[in-house]
């Protein structure tokens, strides 16, 4: 029986770029590659239709670490303190905790760092740029830096000749970052432990280190035209030329390959201290991102495959996890599973699945807030319903035989997909919150950077 958890999450992979899943959804001609997922793949349990519970990180972040669905506990924004954690939920066990990760929307800053013994988000002081001169940023509020500023004025300096070489510094710290911190953690603790390490640089404005861009021949494309192709696709995608859109494609795979090398830095490391056999490890992703898919780019508030089907694989789990290797499986059920398998008690407050206990999913739930007005989808084997009260319409699509073709709502009145949207829709109190309320100065920026607002 496992006595550690390690948790690794990769912002915005889509489970069709992933190469084990890609021949289930033929989505795409050219996988990248990705040995140490792959690895993992082959020693441990991939389940094939795992989905998140929303498009983006704020709606599906709380069921991989509250165990709760994202509109429970008054909707989205800052965790709530009677939201349940799992980080503090294994702390009663006596498990260490860390988490190390630098998506905005996960930062002390709405209070995802509760029940952590050592939480790095990497949010303050950091002006995102995340290179090989400053990896971890320029700090503008070094008291020693400030006074030197005063006179000779260096960091606006270096800031300036960093972007005239390199173009716009990204907005988030890079895998390498990540993983070096997630090592030396690793390394200096003998107890038994939760680690969460969670990377960006899928997520764009990717921008990987040049020997993987030149892998797909975007060496020479600069980070400041990422950073604008990526504002054009989601604003407006019909400037953009059919090089440049591949170009980002492109950069988006070679991002997942750098990524899964640093993924193989922390795997090594357990298996080189005899940690590994001890460890449940746990891959998966957020979401995904559309390229053009049903004529839209981005993250948008929809329930597409494309942005909910994310990779999830398991190693060193116990055998009856194979038995659903192939059922529809939610993130939500990753917080019931990890406690199953280590042999503790489940939270009543969790939402998901247990494991040998439910049967089988019918559906997955996914859901999203936009300024108090919500989306809630349910998708079966055969179905996807839409409730849409942003748009004010609803949607029902067929998903029989490989399709996805959307039918009148009128044809199909009584499916069960349709009932339980209605049914969540009901039960929904969700507080009206304004993100510009909730962050301020540094955090702000960088959503804007990353293409949040």
């Amino acid at each position: 029986m496992p006595k550690n958890v390690l948790l690794i999450t990769i912002d915005s992979y889509r489970a069709d770029h992933f190469r084990p899943l890609t021949s289930l959804t033929h989505s795409i001609e050219y996988p990248p590659e990705s040995p140490t997922l792959e690895s993992v793949y082959e020693e441990g349990t991939s389940f094939t239709d795992a989905y998140t519970t929303g498009p983006g990180t704020s709606p599906s972040f709380p069921a991989l670490l509250t165990g709760t669905l994202p509109l429970s506990y008054g909707g989205l924004g800052p965790l709530k303190p009677d939201r349940p954690r799992l980080s503090k939920e294994l702390g009663k066990f006596g498990l260490e905790t860390a988490g190390f990760q630098c998506n905005p929307f996960l930062s002390r800053h709405f209070d995802y760092d509760q029940g952590y013994d050592e939480f790095t988000d990497y949010q303050n002081p950091l002006m995102g740029v995340a290179t090989r001169i400053f990896p971890r940023g320029i700090e503008i509020s070094n008291p020693k830096l400030n006074k030197v500023d005063d006179v000779l004025h260096i960091t606006a300096a270096i800031k300036k000749s960093y972007q005239l070489i390199k173009g716009k510094p990204r907005p988030y710290v890079s895998a390498e970052v990540i993983t070096d911190d997630t090592v030396e953690w690793l390394s200096g603790t003998d107890q038994p432990f939760f680690c969460w390490t969670h990377y960006m640089d899928v997520h764009h404005p990717c921008y990987p280190p040049e020997q993987y861009r030149k892998r797909y021949d975007v060496e020479d494309v600069t980070q400041s035209q990422v950073s604008e192709w990526y504002s054009s696709l989601l604003r407006e995608p019909e400037a953009l030329t059919k090089s440049e859109i591949e170009s980002l494609k492109q950069l988006y795979s070679a991002a997942i390959e750098y990524t899964d090398g640093q993924i193989g830095r922390i795997i090594d490391l357990l298996k080189n201290e005899d940690r590994y056999e001890d460890t449940l490890v746990i891959i998966t992703s957020d979401h995904g991102e559309l390229f053009g898919e049903h004529g839209q780019y981005g993250k948008p508030e929809r329930m597409y495959d494309e942005l909910l089907h994310v990779p999830l694989i398991v190693a060193n789990g116990p055998d009856y996890l194979e038995n659903d290797a192939n059922d529809l499986v939610s993130l939500l059920d990753i917080p019931p599973m990890i406690h199953d398998v280590l042999g503790f008690d489940i939270p009543e407050e969790y939402e998901g699945r247990r494991p040998k206990i439910d049967e089988p999913r019918e559906y997955i739930l996914a859901e999203h807030e936009v300024d108090g007005e919500v989306i809630v989808g349910a998708r079966s084997r055969n179905w996807l319903y839409e409730g849409d009260e942003i748009h004010d319409e609803h949607r029902l699509f067929d998903l029989r035989d490989g399709d996805f073709e959307q039918v009148p709502v009128s044809e199909h009145p009584d499916l069960l997909e349709k009932k339980v949207v209605l049914n969540r829709l009901r039960e929904l109190d969700v507080d009206t919150r304004r993100l510009e309320d909730e962050v301020e100065g540094d955090v702000q920026s960088r959503l804007e950077d990353l293409g949040y607002l």
